[in-house]
């Protein structure tokens, strides 16, 4: 088992923002526009919502989806400097996305030291099966979604970064 109680409140925050930086280091790596954005972080709810029923059996994702459903719920509607804000905020974070990958390497080698190696490996498939789905969301280059590819090469590094920070396979 690996669940909410067995950690700290700051070794928590390092794997509840792991998700969050995952999304934020791929939508900042190429930042692809208002539209490109809205698709990404769509496909970013459709896959907590896709985790959300298939993967309820682990422990420890299903935590950190409560813990991340209540955390985007206090998001809604509260002004920009409120510190629920700063806790989900993926366009601050995606500003810089080294920063990000360095958040979700701590995650990544949290959860090589605490949880066990099946829930850990699931954990780290979750977080690569994201960066997946956020890339693949939008369009970029090109004008007006013609003519672009549907992952840049910025994109392919930063999902090849997140995959190395996690110790998993691209």
């Amino acid at each position: 088992m690996s669940e909410r109680h067995e950690y700290t409140d700051e070794e928590w925050a390092t794997l509840i923002g792991a998700p969050i930086a995952v999304i934020a280091a791929v939508i900042g790596a190429s930042p692809s526009g208002p539209i490109g954005i809205s698709q990404e972080v769509a496909a970013a709810v459709r896959a907590f919502e896709d985790a959300a029923e298939t993967r309820r059996s682990n422990p420890l994702i299903a935590s950190m989806l409560i813990t991340l459903r209540d955390r985007f719920n206090a998001y809604i509607g509260k002004s920009p400097d409120d510190p629920a804000v700063a806790q989900v905020d993926i366009f601050a974070l995606g500003r810089d996305p080294a920063r990000a990958v360095a958040g979700i390497g701590e995650a990544g080698a949290l959860l090589a030291r605490k949880a066990p190696p099946d829930v850990a490996a699931e954990v780290r498939e979750w977080l690569v099966d994201l960066s997946n789905q956020v890339a693949h969301a939008a369009v970029e280059g090109g004008f007006m979604g013609m003519g672009g590819e549907r992952v840049n090469e910025r994109e392919r590094n930063i999902l090849a970064e997140i995959a190395t920070a996690l110790g998993a396979e691209a």
